[in-house]
């Protein structure tokens, strides 16, 4: 009888045993799951998507939920999505912003809450109150994409450049860097310059529209690839294919197979998947209280003929 009594009693406390393990176990787990915002600026954007996918990928990696957001090119969206991140407690938050001011509202509401915030790929006017940013020196981008067109043009003739949206972080930065090689060619003229919004069929009614003018554009400047590829379907539609250069930024993969076609003279690589597990990994370690850098920055490549089966 106290043989089978001891049995019992042994069976209980590893029976207890075994509950109390799992029910910490359980505790940890629900401990160090964090979920972090993810805000887009626009989904209908190639590039977005490529960071999107990246963080996925991270999130799945570590163990993480994303709250995912797209602004849909809407700053005001994107203001209204913060506040609904707020308000579901998110551990920390990373921000691609449509625009450097409208945006900085959505800044100020994260640092209020106390929550982590990450800006990533474009920045906002008041970087001060964010956690950190992850993205490139875009003027560095506009600069590199410039300096291609200007060789591929023997250096004098007019140019076409089209602008994302005005007041974008990325727009200024590489309106900088395009106006501070333009000062090393005099004979080269910006004869348009105007915003299609990073749009691919935007940045095509525009060209349509410019080459009707008799402008004698022989070079095109745009600042992403979305909208290189809507100027180059325009230029082809017009038979001038071979007359007017075109150079874009971002290095997406229709870019890339339009540069190995000859249909672009190069891209201006930005590595949207580093950005976004770049600025995944630091949400989390800010989430943990962890010790961040403010500032991490990625190299912008340019990809020609020559280089571009690398990147593909």
């Amino acid at each position: 009888m106290k043989k089978i009594l001891g049995i019992i009693l042994v069976s209980v406390l590893l029976v207890g045993c075994i509950t109390g393990c799992q029910t910490d176990k359980s505790n940890k787990d629900k401990a160090d799951s964090l979920t972090i915002g993810f805000m887009n600026t626009n989904l209908s954007n190639e590039f977005q998507v490529a960071m999107l996918d990246a963080a996925r990928e991270s999130a799945d990696e570590m163990g993480i939920t994303l709250a995912e957001q797209d602004g849909q090119g809407d700053a005001a969206k994107q203001v209204s999505q913060m506040e609904q991140l707020i308000s579901q407690k998110v551990d920390a938050i990373v921000m691609a912003p449509y625009d450097k001011d409208a945006c900085a509202p959505a800044v100020t509401k994260a640092k209020e809450a106390g929550i982590p915030l990450v800006i990533v790929n474009s920045t906002v006017n008041n970087m001060d109150q964010a956690t950190a940013y992850v993205g490139s020196d875009d003027k560095v981008a506009g600069e590199i994409a410039m300096k291609e067109l200007a060789e591929a043009i023997g250096e004098k003739g007019n140019i076409m450049m089209i602008r994302g949206p005005i007041g974008n972080s990325a727009e200024v930065g590489r309106t900088e860097g395009v106006n501070a090689v333009l000062e090393e060619y005099a004979d080269i003229s910006i004869v348009v310059d105007e915003p299609a919004n990073w749009d691919r069929e935007k940045a095509m009614k525009l060209m349509e529209n410019k080459l009707q003018d008799n402008l004698n554009i022989i070079g095109v400047m745009a600042q992403n690839d979305e909208m290189a590829i809507g100027a180059q379907k325009a230029i082809e539609a017009a038979g001038k294919q071979d007359d007017i250069k075109v150079i874009g930024i971002d290095a997406i993969a229709d870019a890339l197979t339009a540069v190995e076609e000859d249909r672009l003279i190069a891209t201006v690589f930005q590595d949207a998947r580093a950005q976004a597990k770049k600025a995944l990994e630091v949400a989390v370690s800010a989430a943990k209280g962890e010790e961040t850098d403010r500032e991490y920055f990625i190299d912008f490549q340019l990809i020609t003929k020559e280089n571009v089966a690398d990147y593909k």
